[in-house]
């Protein structure tokens, strides 16, 4: 694809013009305040203004709910309407309340889209010979106010007066009135207002509307309606949508899904909608939330779209998977020119060795974990969730203090052969790695080592301080601004603290003689498994052979593309909390107060 040259206008952070010169993908990378967001939100209001990038469609993304979006494009759409213009939307932002109708909109617009694609998958989605989707519902609330039928009463009024450009020649009342007549009450004349309609809509329903276009429209019909109808609950109260799939027998709501899923699916949505060649995406963070499969993904869709994107990541997933092309490095609201980003990758090596390039992300955090799998530090999380939280906001709480971690694969199994150094592996990464940051200004301050202990001697772990931590030289000041620091499961691995009676009792007596623990040892009901009657610790538990307990837990966390977040979310969120070991909160407490 040929070069692409944007002119940005002046942002906050910097008051002078700027081009971006990019080839499809431009990532924008910088800590935070360094004004990556503010350049996005420069171009989009720019595009409202209607004095700029007239040739391009933008379509806006951010992973929160970004109030600055949002009401600039409320304003718009409200200034829109009382011109009485027939709305061209080639400027959009939609928040978390558009998802369900967006998400609607796309698996019943797109039956070779990335939205149903990815139900399909999931197995969300009912379809028919046709390839229709059969079971995905949105629900809402609809009406009609007495300030729209005094509207069209004198617009009925002026048409008769000779006046042709009326509300009620528009196309957005025409659909008004297919959909009313359609779905709700054939003989409704808007006459009177129409009081509040609980409204179900399936693909076969909308069907039978007729959505009407103007040919200035720049996008399908039913996303101009709909976006029309829902804004400030014209027609459509906004705040009552309602998206539901098929999950076998039962019914699962777009609020059921995980983070990482609803995301994913708004992206997706996004892009079935309004991929085009001349369609500019503006996506903030769009791959927060997401596992890292899902960001592999991300970025091969990005590849393969029409259009252009303008994104901003920290992750570093999606760092490597961007290409060093593609990164712009932001300071000050100032897009770093060429020149100087190839003196920026000159400091870090060469460009082939990815260790350096990854270094270079990972020096942007705080908190870096090394861990035997990124899919450890999953499990790890959400058992913390389920021992420590009892309410939704204190699972959020847990969520944000752990999200100030990265969590980096480096294996270290440790056979406990003669010379063998425990964690070795984990330790030439830290050398590497810390030789890196003496050279380079860098915001890591703590690198955890959380080891399995497979072979090692349970002796050698647990101190005042911690019960996870290595004995002997486990806390290490690097440097006057980092220190690492070697903790260590008291079990083999993290699979071990997945074993509970309760999660596990429809097969309770085989897996307890599977395992072959004495009666004291055994997965008892409403026992973490932590310690014997005696108090003393529970040695066989902590020994258990990986295999077997693999076999018993990877049935509840895995699909046949390996772990699966949903599956171990869903299996843990069956643990009682009694039955979950105090190592879980040992390691979280550790970390978070380290972090503090």
């Amino acid at each position: 694809m040929s070069t692409v040259t944007l002119s940005l206008p002046a942002n906050v952070l910097y008051q002078k013009p700027q081009e971006l010169k990019f080839e499809k993908i431009a990532t924008f990378i910088g800590g935070n305040g360094s004004g990556k967001s503010t350049i996005l939100k420069s171009i989009f209001d720019e595009k409202l203004k209607g004095t700029t990038y007239e040739d391009y469609k933008i379509v806006c993304f951010s992973s929160g709910q970004n109030e600055s979006y949002s009401k600039h494009f409320g304003d718009y759409l409200g200034a829109e309407r009382a011109k009485k213009n027939a709305l061209n939307l080639d400027c959009f932002y939609y928040d978390k309340l558009w998802s369900m109708l967006i998400v609607f909109l796309a698996t019943t617009s797109k039956h070779d889209g990335l939205v149903r694609s990815f139900l399909k998958k999931k197995s969300y989605i009912t379809e028919n010979e046709l390839d229709a989707d059969e079971s995905t519902l949105l629900s809402f609330k609809v009406k009609v106010d007495k300030g729209y039928t005094n509207i069209v009463k004198q617009a009925l009024e002026d048409e008769t007066k000779g006046d042709s450009d009326v509300i009620t020649n528009k196309a957005y009342h025409r659909t008004l009135q297919s959909f009313i007549h359609s779905l709700i009450d054939d003989g409704y004349d808007f006459s009177q207002p129409l009081e509040h309609q609980n409204i179900k809509l399936t693909q076969d329903e909308l069907s039978k509307v007729s959505f009407e276009g103007d040919e200035s429209e720049s996008f399908d019909p039913k996303v101009m309606f709909f976006t029309q109808a829902a804004d400030n609950d014209y027609f459509i109260i906004k705040d009552s949508f309602e998206l539901n799939f098929m999950n076998g027998d039962s019914s699962l709501s777009l609020g059921d899904l995980s983070d990482g899923e609803y995301q994913i699916l708004f992206l997706y949505a996004l892009i079935d909608i309004f991929d085009t060649e001349m369609t500019l995406f503006l996506l903030d963070e769009a791959d927060s939330h997401l596992h890292y499969k899902n960001i592999e993904s991300l970025w091969d869709t990005f590849c393969n779209i029409k259009g252009l994107v303008i994104t901003t990541t920290h992750l570093i997933d999606s760092i490597t998977k961007s290409g060093l092309e593609r990164l712009r490095v932001i300071e000050d609201g100032l897009i770093k020119p060429g020149n100087n980003l190839r003196h920026l990758t000159e400091r870090l090596g060469d460009l082939t060795e990815i260790n350096n390039v990854k270094f270079q992300a990972i020096s942007l955090f705080k908190n870096v974990v090394l861990i035997d799998d990124e899919n450890d530090w999953e499990q790890f999380k959400l058992l913390a969730i389920r021992k420590l939280s009892s309410s939704l906001e204190e699972q959020l709480k847990i969520e944000s203090k752990l999200s100030n971690f990265i969590a980096i694969k480096c294996n270290s199994g440790y056979q406990g052969k003669q010379n063998e150094v425990f964690a070795d592996k984990k330790i030439l990464w830290l050398d590497n790695f810390s030789e890196y940051l003496s050279g380079h200004p860098h915001k890591t301050k703590n690198i955890f080592l959380i080891c399995d202990r497979d072979e090692f001697s349970l002796g050698n772990v647990g101190t005042g301080k911690c019960r996870l931590l290595l004995q002997g030289k486990s806390v290490n000041k690097i440097s006057a601004n980092l220190t690492s620091h070697t903790l260590c499961w008291k079990r083999r691995e993290i699979k071990h603290y997945l074993l509970s009676h309760t999660a596990l009792i429809d097969n309770i007596d085989a897996i307890n003689d599977e395992l072959d623990l004495s009666n004291k040892a055994k997965l008892l009901e409403g026992s973490s498994g932590d310690y014997k009657t005696d108090g003393n610790f529970n040695e066989q538990l902590a020994k258990l052979k990986s295999k077997p307990v693999k076999d018993i837990v990877d049935k509840h966390i895995n699909d046949d593309d390996g772990f699966c977040f949903d599956k171990a979310r869903s299996y843990i969120a069956r643990i009682p909390k009694e039955e979950i070991s105090g190592d879980i909160v040992d390691m979280y407490n550790y970390l978070v107060g380290e972090n503090e």
